[in-house]
C-alpha cells in the first residue's frame, strides 16, 4: 500500500500467502513516509517476535570489547552515541572497532532500555512520538501552499 501511495518501491514487500490470501508481515521497523499531496503514512509493523527482556548484563558480556572501551570514556554516563571524549566512537573512527558490531550493540541496548521502561514511561514515549508527528504535519502544511 505504501509503495502504491508513493508511486515507487520505498518498502520491501512479499508475496500474498496461499493459505490465508493475505499479505505477509515484511517490515520490521517503524517508518514515516511523506506523500506528494502532503499526507503522511506511518508504518508501525505488528509484533513479529518477542524481544529480549532483562538482558542488560548479557549485553555487557557479549560486547565486552565495548564495555572495556566505555571505561575510558570522558563521561561516566556516556551513551556512546554523540558525546565528546567517547572512547567507543573514537575506536570506530580509528578502525579498531567494527561499525556493524557497534550498531548491533546500540540496537540491543535500546531494545533492553525499552523493556525496562514502566508502563507510564512507555505511554509518555508514545505521547512524545504523537507530538512529533503532529509537529511534522504542521510544518508540512506551512511548506505546502
Amino acid at each position: 500500500m505504501i509503495n502504491k501511495l508513493l508511486k515507487r518501491g520505498a518498502t520491501k514487500t512479499r508475496e500474498i500467502s496461499d493459505s490465508t490470501g493475505r499479505g505477509k508481515h515484511t517490515t520490521t521497523t517503524r517508518g514515516m513516509y511523506f506523500l506528494e499531496n502532503g499526507g503522511i503514512v506511518i508504518d508501525n509493523p505488528g509484533t513479529r517476535e518477542v524481544g529480549i527482556a532483562d538482558a542488560g548484563t548479557g549485553i555487557e558480556h557479549v560486547f565486552d570489547e565495548i564495555t572495556f572501551l566505555s571505561k575510558q570514556c570522558k563521561y561516566a554516563d556516556c551513551t556512546h552515541m554523540h558525546e565528546p571524549g567517547c572512547a567507543v566512537l573514537k575506536a570506530i573512527e580509528k578502525g579498531r572497532l567494527d561499525g556493524a558490531k557497534y550498531k548491533n550493540y546500540i540496537k540491543l541496548k535500546k531494545e533492553n532500555e525499552f523493556y525496562e521502561m514502566t508502563h507510564v514511561e512507555k505511554r509518555r514515549k508514545d505521547r512524545k512520538f504523537g507530538q512529533f508527528v503532529k509537529k511534522a504535519m504542521d510544518q508540512l502544511k506551512q511548506i505546502k501552499p
